[in-house]
């Protein structure tokens, strides 16, 4: 009986969503009209005139962000490509509003896919950090009896179901969740969380279907706490699944375990393509829909998607957000910047963005490229990052001149990369020659190594004569490669084709690497 409540209410929620996301798109509609004046109000706001410089995060940027920061501020720190973190504000109203923006986002895509159970499992990590996913999902306490129905990853962070991490492991934990609440949309920012998750289950079934095959056999064992939760999350046919996972010898797909799955929403721009390739696998279309993410990066939101039935555009139009580009070739001077409605389909452009907590004309370093002009405004499609490059001796090997080396060998030589992605670091040991290190994440230890770090440094020498100079003189080292699972990487791992530092990739697991 309770199972069947909490499923009608799911079912009014969904409605309830739906009429949101049709209210929400009309919404967002009159602020494109009104963009262009919007923007000048913001400016004068912020105090942004012709002559305001462009600056990169630096002590000056810093600073700013601190002379901003009240009591009781808290700062994300963001991961990936930069030497240092960096610190970037958020009060408890930015962080209201960037929950709003993404349910608002969440309202608006359901109504255009015409998603019938909206309840949402969000991947999110059992683990906290300074990151700014970790501020935004940090709760200790057990969410109210609708939320739970529609967001069910939410009871993960409730001590009951932590204190279950001493016995099972973190995809066991998720499957029992899934099995039960029977959730509608999947969701994480990265596909190669969800990617990771489905492979583990399928290449780890029992360790993964641990949780539940102990509770089918004796469920008393678990807690009151624990079965208070169950209760919440019940959904139609709950039992029926349990015990058909339970009984399993094999992994059971998705569709089995959680059969009321209809989408995914991740990030699908940059350099995401062979998780996103391994998830069409495990997701397959048009049994899944796949909804993709907008852009946004720790400092701000880059753009919004704009939905016109299921076709998708990506706008620059956060609230509180003044945009800026500049045509990628050219410095950063400000009478080199051009708002949105300047910029033309077909080129690339630096976004640089101002904000109500301490940016001002802040140069994000990501390259978008204008795909078209959607109601006047460019649809931005995130390429890569544009200060991306490392150089030992004169080099300067670019993200972008990798980037195009990994996709032929992933075209000529499929056999030695497979699905694994690629990335690269500098390497600087003690004894020996300077050289990059690329790293094949999800890839075979056992793998021919040397045959592929001998054929990057070929291909690299084909795009880059610097490299090849540096190589042929004694310079530079020849390339080596390593490889480790996703799961040896850190939560927040952006998969970008190159680092300038190893600790800057996997943090506390680098030894094994």
């Amino acid at each position: 009986m309770r199972s069947h409540i909490n499923d009608c209410l799911r079912t009014l929620i969904s409605h309830s969503i739906r009429l949101v996301g049709l209210v929400s798109e009309c919404v967002l509609r009159l602020q494109i009209v009104g963009y262009a004046l919007n923007q000048k109000r913001l400016k004068r706001k912020y105090g942004i005139n012709r002559d305001t410089p462009i600056l990169s995060y630096g002590p000056q940027v810093a600073q700013s962000i601190q002379d901003t920061a009240g009591q009781n501020a808290k700062f994300a720190k963001t991961s990936g490509s930069t030497g240092e973190a960096k610190e970037i504000l958020y009060t408890k109203r930015r962080l209201l509003a960037l929950k709003w923006t993404f349910s608002d986002m969440f309202a608006r895509a359901c109504y255009a896919f015409r998603i019938k159970r909206t309840s949402l499992y969000v991947f999110n990590s059992f683990e906290t950090d300074d990151s700014l996913t970790s501020l935004l999902l940090a709760e200790s306490t057990l969410p109210n009896y609708v939320s739970t129905l529609q967001a069910p990853y939410r009871v993960q962070h409730h001590p009951a179901i932590r204190s279950l991490l001493s016995e099972y492991t973190p995809a066991a934990i998720r499957l029992w969740i899934l099995a039960i609440s029977n959730p509608g949309v999947l969701y994480s920012t990265n596909p190669s969380t969800i990617s990771t998750f489905l492979d583990e289950v399928t290449n780890e079934w029992p360790r993964s279907s641990r949780l539940i095959k102990h509770w089918g056999e004796n469920s008393a064992f678990f807690s009151s706490e624990v079965h208070a939760i169950a209760r919440r999350l019940a959904s139609r046919g709950w039992a029926e699944r349990v015990q058909r996972i339970a009984n399993a010898a094999e992994a059971l797909r998705l569709s089995v375990c959680a059969p009321g799955v209809e989408a995914y929403i991740c990030w699908t721009a940059g350099y995401v393509k062979p998780f996103l390739n391994r998830l069409a696998q495990h997701l397959p279309a048009p049994r899944y829909k796949l909804i993709p993410m907008y852009s946004m990066s720790t400092e701000t939101i880059e753009t919004l998607p704009y939905f016109r039935n299921r076709d998708v555009a990506f706008l620059p139009v956060a609230r509180g957000v003044v945009y800026e580009f500049i045509e990628h070739g050219k410095s950063d001077d400000a009478a080199n910047l051009l708002n949105a409605r300047e910029l033309q389909p077909g080129k690339l452009y630096a976004m640089v963005v101002s904000d109500r907590y301490g940016l001002q004309r802040y140069q994000t370093d990501d390259l978008f490229l204008c795909k078209r002009k959607v109601s006047g405004l460019p649809d931005l499609v995130f390429m890569r990052r544009r200060s991306l490059e490392y150089s030992f001796t004169g080099e300067k090997l670019t993200a972008e001149q990798l980037s195009t080396v990994f996709e032929q060998l992933r075209r000529l030589y499929p056999s030695l990369v497979g699905e694994s992605f690629l990335t690269c670091v500098p390497s600087q040991p003690t004894h020996g020659l300077p050289h990059y290190r690329v790293l094949l994440v999800g890839g075979d230890r056992c793998s021919s190594h040397d045959l592929l770090g001998a054929l990057c440094d070929e291909l690299l020498s084909e795009i880059n004569c610097e490299y090849k100079s540096k190589r042929a003189s004694g310079r530079l080292g020849p390339i080596t490669v390593a490889a480790g699972s996703v799961k040896e990487f850190p939560s927040q791992f952006k998969f970008l084709p190159l680092y300038r530092r190893l600790d800057d990739i996997v943090g506390n697991c680098r030894a094994s690497l």
